[in-house]
Order: structure tokens, then sequence, then C-alpha cells
């Protein structure tokens, strides 16, 4: 009990249950999602035992082993004590049959004539779920994940080695630079990206951008100044040899509570700024992507020495990238404030037009908009700056 087996293909049952739902419930540990091929169910009884008259009746009477069993309970609730005698006596089971079958065929015409059509179709708007299941499909076919676990993994020193296709093994490496890793247990785990492949094993830990592991990594990335800093090398035209670059990666800050969710209003990405020694902007020139292909490493004392020796420029030049990075803010800013108006303010609306044929929508469910709307207008107006990586480039 308590453990699906949907990579199992054949239910063999031994006893039949005298409860219909439990009967549903042993049927279900295999007839869910993951489950790949049509079950088939053995049922072996005893000729003139109380198994018979249990798998005659959930056969003939409920047609329990072909069709999900929606009224059965009802059925054996109103006529439980005939079928305790027809146990005792199973010489007098067909009439009991019929009358379960009848009984049985006219609750579920009942159950499908009380279906609400309306609310089916607002409780499932196809071409809104549609496009909703194709981002779904999307971000599950994602191959950035494993990519960026592996990077996670190098900079922190937790061992991956491979299991078996599509499956890896992650444990606390012995040099490790956290004493802990959220997420990841003392004795490792077995994961996989793939989702096939955990539905198939259930020992394979399911690791999506949503899990505890990529989460909190994600948290340790941003909050930890961890490879917040690089130098490198790049030959380009638009820089002569021995200038120096500074690129800088900003986001803004609101520093609200996570109940406001002000993350959400804000435009994803980050503002970033390329900038030189005489404070020109190379931003739009200089992509991030051609600075990765471009991009040579420089050896650490090189590093080393030239941070001591442009000390005081690189200061310099990263007020100039301040300064250039909060020109772009307040746009970002506004964009935000319009959006947060608009889905808070349309959610309130609709809330006052319901009030007004619903007397049980209450009038604190408005309020609580209203206030959480100037909230979070009043944490976008403290947004800041914050500078999260930057990176030296020489030019060569």
């Amino acid at each position: 009990e308590g453990r699906n087996f949907q990579f199992a293909h054949h239910l063999i049952l031994f006893d039949l249950p005298l409860n219909p739902d439990l009967l549903e419930q042993r049927i279900g540990r295999l007839d869910r999602i993951g489950q790949t091929q049509t079950i088939q169910i053995h049922v072996p009884w005893l000729e003139h035992t109380a198994q018979a008259v249990m798998q005659q009746w959930y056969h003939e009477g409920l047609g329990a082993f072909e069709h999900i069993c929606p009224a059965g309970q009802t059925v054996f609730t109103a006529i439980a004590d005939a079928l305790l005698e027809a146990i005792r006596h199973p010489e007098n089971l067909t009439a009991l049959v019929e009358q379960s079958r009848e009984l049985n065929q006219s609750l579920n015409a009942a159950l499908h004539r009380g279906r609400d059509r309306l609310l089916e179709y607002s409780s499932c708007r196809p071409a809104v779920a549609n496009a909703l299941k194709t981002r779904a499909e999307a971000l599950d076919s994602d191959t950035h994940l494993f990519g960026y676990l592996e990077q996670v993994c190098d900079c922190y020193g937790i061992d991956m080695e491979p299991h078996s296709t599509g499956s890896h093994i992650l444990q606390p490496g012995e040099h490790m630079h956290t004493s802990s890793f959220p997420g990841l247990r003392d004795e490792g785990m077995t994961f996989t990206c793939d989702r096939t492949i955990a539905l198939a094993n259930e020992d394979r830990e399911f690791i999506s951008w949503e899990h505890p592991l990529i989460s909190g990594a994600t948290d340790m990335v941003l909050s930890n100044e961890t490879g917040n800093c690089a130098m490198s090398t790049i030959k380009h035209m638009a820089a002569s040899p021995g200038t120096l670059l500074l690129e800088c990666l900003y986001s803004l800050d609101t520093m609200s509570s996570d109940v406001l969710q002000t993350r959400r209003y804000l435009p994803p990405g980050m503002i970033r700024i390329v900038t030189d020694q005489q404070a020109n902007d190379h931003s739009e020139s200089l992509t991030h992507t051609l600075i990765n292909s471009l991009r040579e490493p420089i050896k650490t004392d090189t590093a080393i020495r030239i941070i001591r020796g442009y000390t005081g420029l690189l200061r310099d030049m990263l007020d100039t990238s301040e300064t250039l990075a909060n020109k772009q803010a307040p746009a970002l800013l506004a964009a935000a404030h319009s959006l947060s108006q608009q889905l808070l303010g349309k959610e309130i609306q609709r809330l006052n037009v319901l009030a007004r044929l619903n007397p049980n929508v209450r009038k604190e469910e408005t309020e609580f908009l209203e206030l959480q709307q100037e909230a979070v207008t009043a944490a976008l107006n403290s947004a800041t700056l914050r500078l999260d990586a930057m990176r030296v480039l020489v030019a060569t």
C-alpha cells in the first residue's frame, strides 16, 4: 500500500475485497500517469466460495474490471445485505447481479446528466490549455538544465558521475566549498532530467528547474560571491590592444517579502553594461554571446597584476557603468508598474463585478487585493540597482 507501479502491466488479484473503492484503488496502483500499456487483470478464484461470488458480482454486476466504477460504492451500500446473503447462499446470485447492473447503469447515467458542461468548458479553455501544454513540453525538453547543473557541481566541488543512460549520481565531494548543499543528501542521490526515465524508475530523483536542489543552487549562486567576478582577454576591432573593458550585470532589487511576488512584474533578464576606459558604452556592439565566442583565458598571476595596477581605473569604470545602468532602470520600473496595475487592477475589477452577482464574494477579498496593489507599488518605487556580476576584459 502507498506505492505506485505504473511500470508494471499485469495485476493478479489473489483476493477480491468487499469494498468496490478498494478494488479500484488496487487497480489504480498500476493505472496512472506513466502507464504505457493496457493493464491485464488476472483473477483466480475457487468455485463455490465467497471469492467466486465477488468475482461474478464485480465482473457482471459492476463491470469493475473493464471500466472505472464511480457508482460502485453507492451500489454496494444499496445491496450490501443482499450481497452478504448471496455469499452465504451463492445459488441466489443471478437476481442480485441483474439488480446491481441495472442500478449501476442508472446511477452512471444520472452522474453523466449531472455534468455541468459550462463549468467543464470554463475549467479547460482549449486554446489557453494547448498554449500552456506547448510551453510545458518545451520547458520539459530544455537541455540547458543539465549543463547548468554540471557547472554548479564543478563550481562547488560536488561529484557527478554517470549511472546509466540519462541518469547520473550526485555525491558530496571531498573538496566541497560548503559544509552542505541544498537539496543534496549526505549519502548522495541518483537523478535524471528525463521525466520518462523518472516515471519508470522510482529510485531516480527527477530534477527540474523547480527541484529544491536547483532552486537552492540558484539562490547560492545569486547570494554568494563565488563566480561573480571574472577576467579574460578579447580580440576585437572595436578595442585597441591594451584597452580595458568592463562588463557588468545589474538586477533591480525590491527588498520586499515573497508574499508580494514583485519579481513577476519586473521584466526578465538583467541590465547589462559594457564600458571602456573613456566611458564609452559598448553594450550593443559587444554582446554577451560575442564576448563569449572571442574571449581567451588569462593567467592568474597576470590577472592579479592587472587588478593591482588598475584598481583606481576599474573603480572609475564601475562608477560609469552604474551611471549608465541607472539611466535604463526607470523604463524597466515603469513597465513593472504598468504590468502590476494591469494584472492586479483586472483582478480587482473581476471581483467587483462578481460581488454584484454573488453575495458570497466578501468585501475583504477586494480590500486585500487593493492593499496588495498599494504595497507592490511602494515596493517598486523603492527598487534599487544591485551589481550581480562583473567581468574585466583586456583587449589584445
